[in-house]
C-alpha cells in the first residue's frame, strides 16, 4: 500500500510543479504582451497563492502517511 501513496504523491507533485510552469509562462506571456500592470500584480499573487497551497497540501499528505505507518506499527505490536 505504501508504495501506492508514494507513487501517487510523487504523481502530485509532478502535475502540481507542471500547472506551476504553465501558470508562469502565462503570466510571462501576458506581461510581454503588455497587460494591465496591477492585473498582473494580482495574478502573480494568485500564482504565488498556488504554490503555497500545493506546498501545504504535500506536507499535509506527508504527515498523513507518517501517521497511517505509525498506527499500522502499533497495530503490528498489538498482535
Amino acid at each position: 500500500m505504501e508504495g501506492k501513496i508514494k507513487t501517487s504523491l510523487e504523481s502530485v507533485l509532478q502535475s502540481m510543479e507542471q500547472l506551476n510552469l504553465v501558470f508562469e509562462a502565462r503570466l510571462l506571456a501576458l506581461k510581454q504582451d503588455g497587460a494591465d500592470e496591477q492585473d498582473l500584480r494580482s495574478l502573480e499573487q494568485g500564482v504565488l497563492a498556488m504554490k503555497d497551497a500545493g506546498r501545504l497540501y504535500l506536507t499535509w499528505a506527508d504527515h498523513f502517511v507518517e501517521r497511517m505507518n505509525e498506527a499500522e506499527a502499533y497495530d503490528d505490536l498489538m498482535e
